[in-house]
């Protein structure tokens, strides 16, 4: 017990002196020669080892708050010389200052010092030269960092403090590489040059990741691969080196926009003639593919598929302006159409606009096709997190416009529905010109006794209905000449005929005074017809069949 005392007395004696000692180094100002850091190191590692053999004396903790102090003092007085031992490549006088770090408990701030030095070197060196290429002397270094990480830092994770060492350079860079990179943007004349230099800037970062990789590659081997992949420094520098890009991509957008825009600067779009009007705006939608395919690839070499939310806004705006040309060429068709309705012109499959309102049908599924492929273009992610540039370079905003439905397909589909409505309008045109002489027909009633005996036989279809018959057998070879798809001319010949059907029967229907030979003249017409539509290869729609058996009830007649 005694002796316990004495030893406790003797350590106390030595911790005050060992406190004297160091008070005076801190008086007369931090050595900076070899020795006496050696010298130093020493005296710290006995003062913390005294401090270890005072663990149970009462004011222990007394102590142990002064030594923090005094480390403190001693921190910030080495610190200057400690970073210019780095900055000056001294690792001799580097591994002093490390041992006093170590000695100190303070061995994870050492690589701070490191770094704070190393990034000051490479600044100068940025100053000089403020350009991507330059920082490929930061990754060519990377052998030599290593190397005093390992060796002289005395790092157990060497790899995240080379790259934290990257972090905080590309962090640091005045001007920043972002507004470098964004200087030299504003000298592009054209949408195009804008691509290019965003291509170019893609593949300087990808020079930079790439010797990120190899350093991963390098030093580490099997499942330490994979672990080294997942540290969050991998993703914190690929945000920095990736930021320029992450800042510039709204650029590709409206560089996108226009190139795709400039192709519809096409005089064939604009030429007087329809027909050839419209062809010209089919052959725009069958060239927009490419046009689209291309854009999309370009966009994938700079950004890969983060591309897609300033891509498909680019791919809007261009499917917008071809639906506007659509729709103008719609109106122009429909307002000619209905000028000659109102003339009780009789138009059909002949006119040129039956044809053009087909063409523009084309274009607009087209249209809704290549909108719709570019909407199936998914997000994507590489296994290496430096890679995954849907993390780095995108936020959620605009994440989440890559799942939302494009605008404009709700309007390519009403624009196909509206002129495939306005092309049976226009098919229709001229039965429904004959239909509407039925009313005026003298043929219905007033007809004298000698007319009404005349037999059945003697009696022919009358001029409008003969009219419809023959229209409506010429339609198959003129639908044919419009229509390449295998069912669209039968379809096409399918409604028109039940529109004639349904159309005549409505018509008759509203003949209030019809005599016996007047409603033997309209069952002959009837039976011309039916005769013409199942000629057709289409059936007689209910609602002239039961005209038929009312007319011949009245009649008293049986079909033939």
């Amino acid at each position: 017990m005694f002796q316990n005392a004495v030893s406790a007395l003797r350590e106390g004696d030595k911790w005050a002196a060992l406190a004297s000692a160091l008070e005076e180094v801190l008086e007369g100002g931090a050595p900076t020669q070899k020795d006496d850091l050696l010298e130093l190191a020493e005296q710290i590692e006995a003062m913390t080892a005294s401090l270890e053999v005072l663990s149970e004396s009462p004011d222990f903790a007394k102590k142990r708050t002064q030594l923090e102090l005094l480390y403190n003092r001693i921190e910030a007085a080495i610190r200057p010389a400690f970073i210019d031992s780095f900055t000056q490549l001294n690792a001799d006088l580097a591994s002093v200052y490390v041992r006093i770090m170590a000695a100190m408990s303070r061995s994870g701030g050492v690589a701070r010092v490191w770094r704070q030095a190393t990034v000051t070197t490479q600044l100068a060196h940025w100053r000089r030269d403020p350009a991507l290429p330059a920082l490929s002397s930061l990754t060519m270094a990377a052998p030599t960092h290593m190397e005093w990480l390992t060796n002289v830092v005395r790092s157990e994770t060497a790899v995240a403090e080379l790259l934290r060492l990257y972090t905080d350079v590309l962090l640091s860079l005045d001007p920043s590489l972002t507004k470098t990179v964004t200087a030299e943007f504003k000298l592009c004349q054209s949408p195009e040059e804008v691509l290019v230099m965003l291509a170019d800037l893609r593949t300087g970062i990808d020079d930079f990741v790439q010797s990120i990789v190899r350093i991963i590659d390098t030093h580490a081997t099997g499942a330490g691969v994979q672990k080294m992949k997942e540290m969050s420094e991998v993703r914190e520098v690929g945000r920095a080196i990736f930021s320029p890009l992450r800042a510039l991509l709204p650029e590709y957008g409206r560089a996108q926009t226009q190139l795709l825009l400039a192709q519809l600067d096409d005089q064939a779009l604009r030429q007087e003639d329809l027909l050839e009007s419209c062809r010209a705006i089919l052959s725009t939608a069958e060239r927009s593919e490419g046009w689209l395919t291309q854009a999309y690839a370009r966009g994938r070499q700079i950004a890969g598929t983060a591309v897609l939310p300033f891509y498909l806004p680019a791919v809007d705006s261009y499917v917008s302006a071809v639906l506007n040309v659509i729709t103008s060429q719609t109106r122009t068709i429909e307002a000619s159409f209905l000028s000659a309705v109102a003339k009780r012109e009789s138009v059909g499959v002949l006119s040129e606009w039956f044809p053009g309102t087909l063409l523009l049908d084309s274009a607009a599924a087209l249209m809704l096709q290549w909108l719709t492929d570019a909407y199936k273009h998914t997000e994507g992610s590489d296994d290496h997190p430096i890679f995954d540039l849907s993390a780095l370079l995108l936020d959620q905003e605009s994440r989440d416009k890559v799942n939302k439905v494009s605008p404009q397909i709700a309007g390519l589909r009403r624009a196909s529905d509206h002129l495939r409505k306005l092309a049976r309008n226009i098919l229709r045109n001229p039965v429904d010109v004959q239909l509407d002489k039925i009313a005026a027909l003298s043929a219905w009633s007033n007809n004298d006794a000698l007319s009404t005996d005349l037999p059945d036989f003697a009696l022919s279809p009358q001029e409008y209905i003969t009219e419809i018959g023959q229209y409506l057998m010429t339609l198959p070879q003129h639908l044919e000449m419009h229509l390449s798809e295998k069912q669209a001319p039968w379809q096409f010949l399918a409604e028109v005929c039940s529109h004639t059907c349904d159309a005549y029967a409505q018509r008759i229907l509203k003949i209030r005074d019809m005599d016996a030979l007047g409603t033997r003249r309209c069952l002959t017409d009837i039976v011309y017809l039916s005769s013409v539509v199942e000629d057709l290869g289409t059936a007689t729609t209910p609602a002239l069949r039961n005209l038929e058996k009312s007319l011949r009830a009245a009649a008293g007649t049986q079909p033939e």
